[in-house]
């Protein structure tokens, strides 16, 4: 969309910056970081009421005669950085929002993700951080962060502990505080920064403490066989919310569980389930209204391996590949029928079967409102010996091994209602309780 800055003057006020796509080439060679501008020839427009990333109500937007001229003499001294720090209390009232972009003090307590010694990787990582005495909340980093962040563990002294982290997407799922990095997330370790030092104050002087380093990229290359008692076992006995792994789990479908439906409207581009806003759908994610939806399975499926039970949910992928069947299709198929709320019978066929399911537990499943485990990738039983020698961080089998299909989906909760079939429509009647 364009080109945000932050610009500070001599008497420490900040201002958002913009300049659109269509003249971001024409600017860029002017932008540097700490370098003394005059800009003149500008446009003054109030800040937009989300994702605010600073205090101030106007931004400055940059119009074809907009000049930018660098102050090479008499410049005026005028601080590298301000920051938007907001405490524990503010970003839950902030949390799910989007009024906000805040900054974010805290001591890191451990670090976890794949591959964190590859400065290139841009896989997720998530830092425990402490941002308030007893009180700790969990930082993912995608992309760009992640990879900074990376580059930082590999070339800095792991007893600097203290950082503060600016421009954080602040989320609360299950009852608990989530920070999330953005495009504009940097890192900052300099203990004379003033809310560094602040915080290491309110902390108390306790010498700096290394933090622990979790690299998965071994554990996810490979993947055990358990029992859903040891999916559950392992979730209780977890102490470290930022524990991933991957299980394979071999169960009998008991059935579809109706509650939430079997499917969801996703959005075309982002594949975030839509909003029903009146009439219309919204994407909450894609900034635009020119938003199409496509119908994508969600199914929460019934299993028992014999010992314990629990509840699976598969995507559209996976489902597709179980069914036969695009769930788009099935959903035309309430409409014509007037309607009323069926389980397709493709879906009711598969109770009594047995599958073997690539099952990745991360954060969300040790949250307390959060107990369903989603599918990665499934398998035929019947093509699974009972040894799980075969399988490799690709997912693929080997000439021993079983045969699993597919890639990892992400999960969006979604609800929707139950359409039908044609041929057994009172066999197949959800009965109402």
């Amino acid at each position: 969309m364009g080109i945000t800055i932050l610009l500070l003057d001599e008497l420490d006020s900040v201002i958002h910056g913009f300049i659109p796509a269509n003249r971001a080439n024409h600017y860029r060679s002017s932008l540097r970081t700490g370098s003394i501008v005059r800009l003149d020839r500008f446009d003054v427009a109030r800040v937009g009421h989300t994702y605010k990333i600073t205090e101030h109500q106007y931004v400055i937007r940059f119009i074809p005669s907009t000049r930018v001229v660098e102050v090479q003499t008499d410049a005026p001294v005028i601080k590298m950085d301000k920051f938007m720090v907001r405490r524990y209390e503010q970003l839950q009232v902030l949390a799910n929002t989007s009024l906000e972009l805040p900054d974010v003090v805290g001591e890191i307590k451990s670090v976890q993700g794949s591959d964190l010694k590859n400065q290139t990787a841009r896989s997720r990582v998530v830092v425990r951080l402490l941002i308030e005495p007893n009180m700790t909340v969990f930082m993912s980093l995608w992309d760009e962060a992640a990879s900074a962040f990376r580059g930082l563990l590999k070339a800095g002294d792991k007893s600097q502990s203290v950082m503060l982290v600016t421009t954080v997407n602040p989320k609360l799922f299950g009852g608990n505080l989530y920070l999330n990095s953005t495009q504009g997330t940097r890192f900052f370790f300099d203990t004379s920064i003033s809310e560094i030092a602040e915080f290491v104050s309110s902390i108390g002087a306790t010498p700096p403490q290394d933090y622990t380093c979790v690299d998965t990229l071994e554990r996810v290359k490979k993947k055990e066989l358990v029992s859903i008692g040891d999916l559950n076992t392992f979730i209780s006995n977890s102490n470290e919310q930022t524990q991933e792994a991957d299980f394979l789990c071999k169960a009998q479908i008991i059935g579809v569980i109706q509650e939430n439906g079997w499917f969801f409207v996703s959005c075309t581009g982002c594949h975030k389930k839509l909003e029903k806003r009146g009439t219309s759908l919204d994407c909450s994610r894609c900034a635009t209204s020119d938003v199409t939806g496509v119908v994508r399975f969600r199914v929460e499926l019934a299993f028992d391996d014999g010992k314990d039970s629990t509840t699976f949910v598969v995507f559209d992928k996976e489902m597709n590949k179980l069914t036969k069947q695009e769930a788009a299709v099935l959903a035309l198929d309430e409409v014509s029928n007037g309607g009323e709320e069926y389980l397709p019978s493709c879906l009711e066929e598969l109770a009594g079967k047995e599958f073997v399911f690539q099952i990745r537990v991360t954060p969300f499943n040790f949250t307390p409102n959060h107990r369903t485990f989603t599918v990665a990738t499934i398998s035929e039983a019947s093509e699974t010996h009972s040894e799980n020698s075969g399988v490799d961080t690709g997912l693929e089998a080997s000439s021993s091994g079983p045969s699993v299909l597919g890639v990892k989906i992400s999960e969006e909760r979604a609800s929707g209602n139950n359409p039908g079939n044609e041929g057994a429509q009172q066999r197949r009647k959800r009965g109402r309780e």
